[in-house]
């Protein structure tokens, strides 16, 4: 969310008509809107780039509803991008996402999403169900948390983590170190959490859906339930059968426990190619979304498994962005005034 760099210019952009303009040419007919966590308080956190309030999770339906903009379910979207015409008086809508599978979906945001009667999809890891130990960011997060010195072998660096400003600088830190080559360097955290002691998969464990929400969510009127691979794995830095059995065994899995169809994907990290569209294809999923950012338009209905969406987290989060995302802004600010319809 680094583009988030001033309230003022985005208030400007919404109320000034100028995020509307553009989004005459970039809003499309729609968006897609990802979440992670949904919690009470994103001050205490110290990653609050995966964190909104529920209040402003509850300010931002509220004022799609005033701005007469549909919060519909992923399948009714896809019928819109099939029919443009589809829904009333071809109104623009937003879908409602959560990557991962978290707890607070269910204990936080529900609650909010039930009273104001809005669809959503939540798109589940098995790991963060079943307490795998591959979802290196959480165990990142609770050994900085837990520890005011943080040895970080792999980097060559020791933390000084006492305060919360330290801490978040730490994890800032070793994050971006991590990102940079994510498929290589995740795993080896593994030593750096053994050494001080954590158990990922505890970790992991205590932060995900429990069996029994999934299931409610599973059965829920507004919920969908998608799928995030077996244990968030960057598919590109695997095999093709590799990549294809951590969505195949997904996708089952969570038709298990659900008791319904799974025929929606996300790509961990956002990241999907054509080779990992094809497998989410193959997989049986209709639609997977990205990490990359844009609005829909009719074109998609030739793309379904790459579709955009706008990240969404932190303390940083304005109405006014929002909405000027939701209109394009955001795409034009960063493909410079390019092409609006994002695929692969």
């Amino acid at each position: 969310m680094k583009l988030v760099r001033g309230k003022t210019a985005w208030d400007l952009a919404y109320r000034s008509g100028l995020s509307a303009a553009i989004g005459r040419r970039y809003g499309g007919i729609g968006s897609v809107f990802l979440f992670h966590h949904v919690v009470r308080d994103v001050s205490v956190h110290l990653n609050d780039d995966l964190y909104v309030s529920a209040g402003f999770l509850e300010a931002w339906l509220i004022a799609l509803r005033r701005a007469r903009v549909d919060v519909i379910s992923l399948d009714e979207a896809v019928e819109r991008i099939r029919d443009p015409g589809r829904g009333r008086a071809g109104r623009r809508f937003v879908v409602i996402t959560f990557d991962d599978g978290y707890a607070d979906n269910f204990e936080c945001a529900l609650p909010v999403l039930e009273r104001l009667e809005a669809p959503f999809t939540v798109y589940v890891t098995t790991d963060l169900v079943e307490g795998g130990g591959r979802l290196w960011w959480i165990g990142l997060e609770r050994l900085i948390e837990e520890n005011d010195v943080v040895d970080v072998a792999p980097m060559g660096r020791r933390f000084s983590t006492a305060s919360f400003r330290e801490k978040a600088d730490a994890l800032e830190a070793v994050t971006r170190w991590v990102w940079t080559d994510v498929g290589r360097r995740a795993p080896r955290l593994r030593a750096v959490f053994e050494r001080h002691g954590l158990s990922s998969s505890a970790a992991a464990f205590a932060a995900g859906l429990s069996r029994e929400q999934l299931r409610v969510l599973g059965r829920h009127p507004l919920a969908t339930i998608g799928g995030h691979t077996s244990g968030h794995a960057w598919l590109a830095g695997l095999s093709e059968p590799e990549a294809y059995r951590e969505m195949s065994d997904n996708k089952t899995f969570l038709e298990n426990v659900c008791g319904r169809p799974v025929e929606h994907f996300a790509y961990p990290h956002g990241a999907g190619g054509a080779r990992e569209a094809a497998l989410a294809e193959r997989a049986g999923f209709e639609t997977a979304v990205t990490n990359r950012v844009g609005c829909l338009f009719p074109a998609h209905r030739d793309h379904l498994r790459s579709l955009p969406r706008h990240p969404c987290g932190g303390s940083r989060m304005w109405l006014s962005f929002m909405h000027a995302q939701r209109h394009g802004m955001r795409r034009f600010v960063e493909s410079r005034g390019g092409r609006p319809v994002v695929t692969l």
